[in-house]
């Protein structure tokens, strides 16, 4: 016999959206504090290289929102499903990084692409810890 009481459907659908939306606001609000840490540890008496780093890891966090945001509005897609492809293509960046570093033959450049393949490398973790994907 099925429930006629609407309150009770209510609460259930009501339930299955918040664990959606608390997922979804667990994974943003995660980023945008490891984005405002990042952004505070700029100093202007700190080495130029460190804070390109920071400001390069900011860039990727902001990259990695974008993708997040544009899949959930546009696809509609499983939460899931867009974290793995926002993975699969930061691991193709790092791919590439280390494909160019690996034919370099300056040193400059190739210190370059080693902190890129760091940096990608610290979101990859900081994505793959939030979502427990860790290999």
């Amino acid at each position: 016999m099925p429930n006629l009481d609407p309150w009770v459907n209510q609460n259930k659908n009501d339930y299955e959206g918040m664990t959606t939306k608390t997922i979804t606001n667990k994974f943003e609000n995660h980023l945008l504090s490891i984005k405002t840490e990042r952004q505070k540890m700029i100093h202007p008496h700190s080495h130029p290289t460190y804070n390109e780093r920071q400001q390069k890891i900011i860039e990727l966090i902001d990259w990695t929102l974008e993708k997040y945001k544009t899949g959930t509005n546009i696809q509609k897609m499983n939460e899931h499903a867009i974290i793995d492809n926002i993975i699969e293509e930061l691991d193709k960046k790092r791919e590439v990084v280390i494909n160019k570093k690996q034919k370099t033959l300056l040193k400059d450049e190739t210190l370059k692409y080693s902190e890129e393949e760091d940096t990608i490398d610290y979101v990859l973790f900081i994505i793959r810890e939030l979502t427990g994907k860790l290999y």
